[in-house]
C-alpha cells in the first residue's frame, strides 16, 4: 500500500494514474475513430456541404 505522502489529491498512486489515464485514452481514440467514419459515411450517403 502507498503511503499518503504518494498519493495525489485524487488517491491514486501515480502507477494507479498512469493505468487509469492510458485506459482512458485507449477509450477516447476508439470512440473518436468509431465517431471520424460514422461521419465519412453519413457525408457519403447525405452531403450536407452540397455546393
Amino acid at each position: 500500500m502507498a503511503d499518503n505522502n504518494d498519493l495525489s489529491f485524487t488517491g491514486l498512486s501515480d502507477e494507479q494514474a498512469q493505468e487509469l489515464h492510458s485506459v482512458y485514452m485507449s477509450g477516447f481514440a476508439i470512440f473518436t475513430t468509431i465517431a471520424v467514419v460514422a461521419h465519412v459515411l453519413t457525408y457519403i450517403k447525405l452531403p450536407w456541404f452540397a455546393w
